[in-house]
């Protein structure tokens, strides 16, 4: 009987055992954000269960009781994407760390570009768009440019290939090309301290590539007072820095034209506080459009290390960049129709998405450098051709007693070339011929300049004069330091004061020259010699039928002192009111030989005989030219107020009055050294409303802007006016349950010269409405497999100022779509312009004169229908 007994309660024993063994299994982990910060209050569930847990203060979590089986797991989180992972459950405790990924749409999200301090969208009182790395693939950019297309309010001229883009923001205008107004930064500091630097712009310094983590884009706003020489907007490119272990490696083949391209990438952490981020890219090929002969090729590589520390981080980063790509300018094209309704059209042999100006029979540039004087020879397939070697750093500490110091610094030695062919004027070859004659005195009949030097005679009758932009980009490198310092004085109010600091080389020198040649496609189009007088096809060491206006030089440096101070208070529980002011002191010395000195005999292959295309050779030489010492200021500032009307929603009111200097090519001096204009005056008005919706976002915001813009130069014309503009903007994300999802955004803007001749027209290429359009769809058990469309348009814009001649509306379609082949490998399918779309970006002139029923025009369209496979793993 004790037997039973004892029997009996060993075995009661056992069963309590087992079950507390059984209910000690459970499920815990750690909830971080990407660069390492413990996240309190995440919910972690598991689905189709009423088990779940709320991380600590320390981003803990643990679900306890758990039974065998297999679960999924999420964890949701605002301003974060949901988390979700399959689990199982065989009897022992589960460990499973979590890292939460920003939502770039989301109102939760905390900005940290133009803002006196970090602060989520919904505290913001200024326009903010973001793109994460889901959405940058969805756009599937060329080009800074093409992806700055997507981003509300911005208006990007991305037809002329990889760099030297036109950005406004806001129409706020472009009157002398790139960005004069608007700063791209690459990690919170600009490439270049200014956007519209003749080519030199700062996108030319700028690779799309799997290194970039998040875009961030403001317009208007604070940007007055966050950075120089950006008062209507800036972008931002926020690099990966590896606080989450994973990389990925692609391979890319054109389609319907001939590139190969390879990307990788791989961040981790390494321990004790350090990680991780390095990547790049390499590529070849012709491009988009033929021009026979390989245009594409070099590539980039980025990396950077990461150290953070209980109270902060410090982070070194490193970047090499030596990329040559192809650079579209104006070509020849029919123009039909009247001015008001016109049809741009292909010339016979001539496609206008598909060709280009470059031909394998132009590949080299002849005449003499500015800075020596000398014979020069630049290789044409150079084309746009950015070196850059880069190294910087930045940290950030929160120190005792509510203080915080950051600081960030960059020195990048930059240099390079631009190459590229431009025509200058098209029609007959009768009608050409005579036109560089006149302009040069050549003599001599008119006969192919390669194979047996037949007379030239196209098949289509047309020729055109080709002026080579030919620059050398001799020292285009800059110095940034920015550093700051916070105090919380209480719970309501915080103070920053930051100083930034810059020098600015630019070492530039034009050396352009003119060839005639057949207009044809293919890549294929051969040059036309005046027989005993031109060279290979080049008929001037000069542009004589711009008066040889474009052999020049510039060597000037920009030194610049910006201290800033800004105020953060929250007024009550939901009015939030910030406050900036930026003082602007700008040193410049230098010189500028903006012509030539002389235009004499030259004797250039050397034989001692003057031959005739000796004669008149514009030259550089002698003395520096004009002398540059000036110096200005100015003062910006900013100010904004936020009402969050409830938890999902808030309005926004800003003024801002800021200002953007000159770079040293778009300006005059005089003898004593001053600019005729220091700078530009931006004063800027917006209000605005967001919305966190069910299932996304929404974001509107109403602007108001005025332009005081001096005289500028843009190459060899003389532009400029006062102008103004009103216009909303409106920018949605949306989400269908787990597979569908949507992007949108508009722009309506009416901006009008305010000044002038013209006042009262509308500025140059400025439409009233652009818009962008990204669906997408994702399925398969893992969602691996999806498809998303872009549609990108615009309404009709005029070519000049004078409103004459209209550039018609259009929109493109681009699609992507992803097939997952196994966990991590997937093949992609991209298509740009899926329809062949023509459009019209720039035009010069009005026409050219008769050609047939018809005219001719010089102008540039978007490329047309190209296709790239990749085969990417992501590990």
């Amino acid at each position: 009987m004790n037997s039973i007994k004892q029997k009996g309660i060993l075995l009661i024993i056992m069963l309590l055992s087992v079950s507390a063994l059984v209910a000690q299994t459970s499920i815990s982990g750690n909830v971080k954000d990407e660069t390492g910060i413990p996240l309190p209050g995440v919910n972690v569930i598991l689905q189709e269960t009423s088990k779940g847990a709320v991380t600590d203060f320390d981003g803990n979590y643990s679900i306890e009781n758990m039974d065998t089986g297999k679960y999924v797991l999420t964890a949701t989180f605002l301003g974060y994407a949901k988390f979700s992972q399959s689990i199982t459950v065989d009897g022992t405790d589960v460990t499973l760390d979590i890292i939460m990924i920003e939502d770039a749409q989301s109102l939760d999200q905390v900005i940290v570009t133009g803002v006196v301090n970090p602060k989520s969208k919904i505290e913001s009182s200024v326009s903010v768009s973001t793109m994460d790395v889901e959405l940058i693939e969805q756009a599937a950019p060329r080009s800074a440019g093409e992806l700055f297309r997507n981003i509300p309010g911005i208006r990007a001229e991305s037809s002329g290939g990889e760099g030297n883009a036109n950005f406004n923001v806001r129409g706020v205008p472009i009157s002398s090309g790139g960005s004069r107004y608007f700063q791209i930064q690459e990690d919170g500091l600009p490439l270049n301290l200014f956007g519209d630097t003749s080519f030199g712009n700062a996108d030319n310094f700028l690779r799309i590539d799997s290194n970039i983590g998040r875009v961030e884009a403001i317009r208007g706003g604070s940007a007055s007072t966050q950075t120089s020489n950006g008062p209507a907007g800036i972008i931002n490119m926020i690099s990966k820095t590896g606080a989450t272990e994973g990389g990925s490696i692609a391979t890319t083949f054109g389609l319907d034209y001939q590139t190969s391209r390879l990307d990788f990438e791989y961040g981790s952490p390494l321990g004790n506080g350090f990680s991780y981020h390095m990547g790049g890219f390499m590529r070849t090929g012709e491009g988009p459009r033929e021009i026979g002969y390989q245009g594409n090729k070099g590539g980039q590589f980025k990396a950077n290390l990461t150290k953070r520390f209980d109270s902060g981080y410090v982070r070194v980063y490193a970047k090499f960049l030596n990329d040559k790509s192809v650079m579209y300018l104006p070509m020849p094209m029919l123009l039909e129709g009247d001015n008001s309704n016109p049809t741009f059209s292909n010339l016979s042999g001539f496609d206008i998405t598909a060709d280009a100006l470059q031909s394998a029979y132009l590949q080299q540039s002849a005449g003499t450098s500015p800075f020596t004087g000398e014979r020069h020879v630049n290789d044409v397939r150079n084309g746009n051709n950015p070196v850059s070697k880069a190294l910087g750093s930045e940290f950030s500490f929160s120190l005792p007693k509510d203080w915080k110091i950051s600081g960030k610094a960059r020195y990048s030695n930059n240099s390079g070339e631009w190459v590229a062919p431009f025509t200058a004027s098209v029609g007959t070859v009768a009608e050409i011929e005579t036109t560089a004659r006149d302009a040069s005195n050549a003599t001599g009949p008119l006969v192919y300049s390669d194979g047996d030097r037949e007379a030239f005679n196209p098949s289509n009758g047309l020729a055109q004069i080709i002026h080579m932009f030919d620059v050398s980009i001799e020292d285009l490198s800059n110095f940034f330091g920015d550093v700051k310092i916070s105090k919380k004085i209480n719970d309501n109010i915080g103070v920053t004061a930051g100083l930034f600091t810059a020098t600015q080389n630019t070492k530039i020198g034009w050396q352009w020259s003119s060839f005639l040649s057949e207009v044809k496609g293919g890549g294929q189009a051969r040059l036309a010699d005046f027989d005993g007088f031109s060279r290979n096809g080049q008929y001037s060491y000069g542009t004589p039928v711009w008066g040889n206006c474009c052999q020049r030089k510039y060597n000037t440096v920009h030194n610049v002192n910006s201290p800033y101070v800004g105020l953060d208070a929250d007024i009550t529980d939901k009015l939030n009111f910030d406050g900036s002011v930026r003082f602007e002191n700008v040193k410049v010395t230098g010189n500028i030989a903006a012509g030539p000195t002389t235009q004499g005999n030259f004797d250039y292959n050397g034989n001692g005989i003057i031959e005739g295309i000796e004669e008149v050779v514009p030259i550089i030489t002698g003395a520096d030219g004009q002398i540059v010492n000036d110096d200005y200021n100015f003062v910006s500032y900013s100010a904004g107020l936020n009402y969050k009307l409830n938890d999902v929603s808030a309005v926004f009111a800003r003024y801002s009055s800021g200002a953007s200097g000159r770079a040293p090519d778009r300006n005059n001096y005089g003898l004593d050294g001053k600019a005729d204009v220091q700078y530009d005056e931006v004063s800027q008005f917006e209000a605005g409303y967001k919305k966190r919706l069910n299932n996304g976002v929404l974001n509107l915001t109403a602007f108001m802007s005025k332009t005081d813009e001096g005289l500028s130069n843009e190459l060899n014309r003389e532009v400029g006016n006062p102008f103004k503009a009103m216009g909303l903007e409106a920018e949605t994300a949306l989400a269908f349950g787990e597979n569908f999802s949507f992007n949108g955004s508009f722009t309506w803007t009416k901006a009008e010269i305010d000044g002038g001749d013209n006042k009262g027209n509308t500025p140059r290429r400025q439409a009233d409405f652009v818009y962008n359009l990204s669906p997408s769809y994702n399925f398969g058990k893992q969602s691996q497999h999806g498809f998303a469309l872009s549609v990108l348009g615009t309404t009709k814009s005029y070519a000049q100022d004078d409103n004459d001649l209209v550039m018609p509306g259009y929109a493109y379609f681009n699609l992507v779509g992803r097939a997952g082949l196994t966990e991590g490998l997937s093949l992609v399918l991209s298509l740009n312009n899926i329809f062949d779309t023509v459009g019209i970006t720039e035009v010069e002139g009005n026409g050219d004169g008769a050609f047939g029923s018809n005219r001719l025009v010089r102008a540039r369209s978007i490329s047309g229908r190209s296709s790239t496979l990749s085969l990417q793993y992501r590990f």
